[in-house]
């Protein structure tokens, strides 16, 4: 079934109707039924904090105490050594590193071109 009458005299019938019917008054006890529903919505619940969220706080409290305790006494020889490895593995990754500042640029040009392309696509087909 086709629809034969335009936007416009589709309106026009909307505003018709809306000036000629007659407008019914609201029911008197709307607004208590709505203030009754608003009152039945439940409160949102109090912050509660449970054991389990108080033991866990403790134990890792004791945990990162603990770690720094350790560190805080070792042997003198055990820090040098441990300083030594540090320096020498920093000193391996810029040795082996040369290659990655190339891979980093050329990895990141690639990725905004493929971001940046259907935009400009979708762009210039318009």
């Amino acid at each position: 079934m086709d629809n034969s009458l335009t936007p416009e005299q589709q309106n026009d019938m909307i505003e018709d109707a809306l000036r000629t019917y007659p407008v019914r008054p609201l029911p008197r006890d709307l607004t208590t039924d709505v203030m009754a529903r608003i009152r039945t919505i439940p409160a949102p619940r109090p912050f509660r904090l449970t054991q389990n969220e108080v033991l866990l706080g403790i134990v890792l409290a004791i945990c990162i105490g603990a770690v720094w305790f350790s560190l805080q006494n070792l042997p003198p020889l055990v820090v040098a050594q441990a300083r030594k490895e540090s320096i020498l593995l920093y000193q391996q990754f810029l040795v082996n590193a040369r290659w990655l500042i190339p891979v980093l640029s050329f990895g990141l040009a690639a990725l905004f071109a493929a971001l940046t392309i259907p935009y400009l696509r979708q762009e210039l087909m318009k």
